[in-house]
């Protein structure tokens, strides 16, 4: 327990600003997300929120900027990756998502920007539920029929 406590205390101070790199606030970012899913401290959650907030913040406008040179080779691979960012939840999570933020509209507390957003993310959520439970499952081949899903 000792650790984690001392885990979210390091980031509870963890410096960063406009200056610091887009990569470096995505690990942000992930080390945030890590520390609430095992915070049970309401205050140290809210604390965690808000330094997801800035530090979303300080990264979204840097995203359509060009990638600096510093950062390009640590970028740059001599392989093609045998992974990629894929965004796979399973169908039930994602009804729940669809859910919740459908809730979320239902309940009139967002502002007119945050409801913008948020029926943003609910369309492309509701279009990829969509598809994925109306999504092929098998495959007629000349032998017989193949599943597609495992």
């Amino acid at each position: 327990m000792a650790t984690i406590l001392t885990h979210t205390h390091s980031l509870l101070t963890l410096p960063f600003n406009h200056s610091t790199a887009f990569t470096e606030l995505a690990d942000n970012c992930e080390h945030f997300m890590d520390a609430l899913l095992e915070c049970d401290a309401p205050a140290e959650k809210i604390t965690l929120y808000g330094r997801l907030a800035a530090c979303l913040a300080i990264l979204q406008p840097t995203l359509l900027e060009p990638v600096p040179e510093a950062l390009k080779e640590s970028l740059t691979v001599e392989h093609f990756p045998t992974r990629l960012p894929v965004f796979e939840p399973e169908a039930d999570q994602l009804g729940r998502y669809c859910q919740v933020l459908t809730q979320q509209l239902i309940s009139g507390s967002l502002t007119p920007d945050d409801e913008r957003v948020i029926q943003d993310l609910l369309g492309e959520l509701v279009s990829f539920y969509a598809d994925t439970l109306k999504m092929p499952r098998w495959l007629r081949i000349d032998e017989g029929v193949i599943e597609l899903l495992a």
